[in-house]
């Protein structure tokens, strides 16, 4: 799972534009996509966070949680030294509301009948809402 996030981290960085949206847009398509590297990705997250008692998979979990916090405090603060997101926001605290938003929506698409919730055009939107400087 960490190298799934290290691969979006790379194209996140490689496309990253002067927008909200293009950066945005790869980090929501590639964990909320249609395509099979998506799907297994949330097969996964979902069996490791259906297993609270292990403590192997608390320590998957926690150690990507930590792995994400970390990314998106870099990208916030990128976004923050362009002038894309709003600079009285906490890198740390932002990154962690947005986690914790990502996290539920990937619990949420296994459950939830209607699929237009989870597409990433309803979420881009409001992601970058969120940040606006």
């Amino acid at each position: 799972m960490k190298q799934r996030m290290d691969e979006i981290n790379e194209r996140f960085y490689r496309e990253a534009d002067l927008s909200l949206v293009g950066p945005t847009s790869i980090i929501v398509n590639e964990l909320f996509g249609n395509h099979d590297n998506c799907k297994i990705f949330r097969s996964i997250f979902l069996y490791l966070v259906s297993q609270p008692e292990n403590p192997r998979t608390q320590k998957i979990i926690s150690e990507l949680h930590d792995y994400w916090l970390e990314l998106g405090s870099n990208w916030i603060s990128l976004g923050q030294k362009d002038g894309l997101i709003d600079p009285s926001l906490e890198s740390k605290q932002t990154a962690s509301y947005i986690v914790s938003y990502y996290f539920g929506l990937l619990i949420n698409s296994a459950y939830v009948a209607d699929e237009s919730l989870f597409k990433p055009e309803a979420i881009i939107p409001f992601v970058t809402r969120f940040l606006r400087a």
